[in-house]
């Protein structure tokens, strides 16, 4: 990233000519693929206005205009010290720049500075097969609503490039506590980039968010290009609440996703509203959140799909963006019309008092579905039923390594057993055991099969007082009264009473 600071300390210097309140003569630069302008926060007024040119194989553009968007970003509670800016300008390559700002009632922000990017070529210039598939998996037309709505193909900020330096350390992610909402912005880019320029332009948004405004990341979660390739914003995982810095006071619980282009001065292209409605319909869809009707963020009723100008004053994104939410908000309905989820249907029944918000969407592992709660996770997997767990239980389920470990998918909630105080949960694989003031017991395989044969908790030999342990020769699980071990050369099983 370069940045281009004006002589002295980078502020555009006052030109005095009617509203043109400061300007930079046509100057040469170092190599660059974005430009935008920057003043300090709060001091510009409502008019301004902000143009630029670019030198490009040696043509100078015509002046372009810059958006203005006083509110855009993190609130002041959020973030401190941030600046404010324009929208930013991908413009390929250029090696020089001119700058005008103007203001009809002469005043002029403080600390006024023009900011050129240059992306840089890392080796995520290479993936073009990767930005390809996404592309045509994401773009392509949706004939038929799906049973589950998988997350769409994305491309990770590892494969764009992102530099884990530029800012992402000011803090950790912070999160909500689900999902509830989603705005949608335009980035007010060029429309006519091509499908290569996709991860050059995310680099620049991404340092130009972080080194020019201050920001601590990239203020979307997502971000979509015209060919329909959807790319990771925010870090801090793409399936969790992760709060951005899109929407100021309402960047809590909301997911922002930002069209790459101008949609003030275009429609919409056909493969990224196909993709938007992918990625709009996994993220409200596996959140159990609806499309259609609305919700209360912060003390303002919403769609559950708003645009930017919903939330803020501005016209993001854009007026032929604008206009099209109504028909996206019924795509999104249409293409979660087939998707029945029974562990939804468990957690109405429990209710939120029971299971919280949903914390990580539903989603596919294995031959099953896990859903995470903010009061614990639900699993089901057909054949085994649909399964509620919480606090020790659910601990002990994930040092097990969950479905993808030993023992399965749960095939019961935590039950009774015949021993007061004493609780058992079932598995596809095995079973667990929890006795008050004692770890979790966990037993499988020939131990547990004897064992429940012998009366289990009600049996001679007591409760369990270790889980299974399995070495080169055998396997064995000590009880209150005795031991039961496998020969695994032989098959034989001993129980040795005590």
């Amino acid at each position: 990233m370069h940045t281009l600071r004006v002589p002295g300390d980078g502020a555009l210097r006052p030109s005095g000519r009617g509203d043109v309140i400061a300007a930079l003569a046509p100057t040469p630069t170092a190599n660059y693929g974005m430009v935008a302008v920057t003043w300090d926060q709060g001091t510009a007024p409502d008019s301004l206005a902000v143009q630029v040119r670019s030198r490009v194989d040696g043509v100078w553009t015509p002046w372009q205009p810059l958006e203005v968007d006083l509110d855009e970003g993190p609130s002041s509670a959020e973030e401190g010290d941030v600046r404010d800016g324009t929208a930013p300008a991908w413009v390929g390559r250029a090696d020089g720049v001119a700058v005008r700002v103007t203001a009809p009632d002469g005043r002029r922000p403080t600390g006024v500075q023009v900011v050129t990017i240059d992306p840089g070529n890392p080796a995520a210039e290479t993936a073009g097969s990767r930005l390809r598939a996404a592309a045509a998996s994401n773009g392509r037309p949706i004939t038929r609503a799906p049973k589950f709505p998988a997350m769409p193909n994305i491309v990770s900020r590892k494969q764009w490039g992102a530099n884990p330096k530029l800012g992402d350390s000011c803090w950790d992610p912070l999160y909500g506590s689900s999902a509830r909402m989603v705005f949608i912005h335009h980035t007010v880019n060029s429309n006519d980039y091509s499908r290569s320029d996709g991860p050059a332009i995310m680099r620049s948004i991404h340092a130009y968010h972080t080194q020019s405004r201050g920001w601590c990341d990239i203020g979307y979660n997502f971000l979509v290009d015209r060919y329909g390739t959807i790319y990771e914003g925010r870090r801090g995982g793409m399936r969790l609440p992760v709060r951005g810095a899109h929407a100021g006071d309402y960047n809590t619980n909301s997911v922002g996703i930002s069209m790459i282009g101008n949609f003030d001065e275009a429609e919409v292209p056909r493969g990224m509203k196909n993709a938007l409605v992918r990625l709009v319909g996994w993220r409200l869809g596996t959140s159990y959140a609806p499309a259609l009707g609305g919700l209360r963020l912060n003390g303002t009723r919403f769609h559950r799909i708003a645009g930017h100008r919903d939330a803020m004053s501005t016209t993001c994104p854009g007026r032929y963006g604008y206009d099209w939410l109504p028909r996206l908000r019924h795509r999104v309905a249409d293409y979660l019309s087939r998707f029945d989820s029974k562990i939804e249907a468990k957690g109405d029944r429990l209710g939120k008092d029971v299971t919280g918000p949903v914390f990580i969407g539903e989603l596919n592992i294995g031959d099953g579905r896990r859903t995470e709660f903010r009061k614990g996770a639900m699993f089901v997997k057909a054949g085994a039923g649909t399964h509620w767990l919480s606090g020790r239980a659910l601990n002990a389920y994930r040092r097990m390594h969950g479905p993808r470990g030993r023992l399965g998918f749960p095939r019961t909630d935590v039950r009774a057993t015949a021993v007061a105080g004493v609780t058992t949960l079932a598995f596809e694989h095995g079973r667990t055991f929890f006795v008050p003031s004692r770890p979790p017991r966990t037993l499988w395989g020939r131990v547990l099969q004897r064992y429940t044969k012998l009366g289990s908790v009600s049996g001679n030999l007591g409760l369990p007082t270790s889980s299974l342990v399995v070495d080169d020769v055998t396997e064995r699980a000590r009880f209150q009264h005795g031991t039961i071990s496998l020969n695994r050369s032989t098959g034989e099983i001993t129980v040795t009473p005590r």
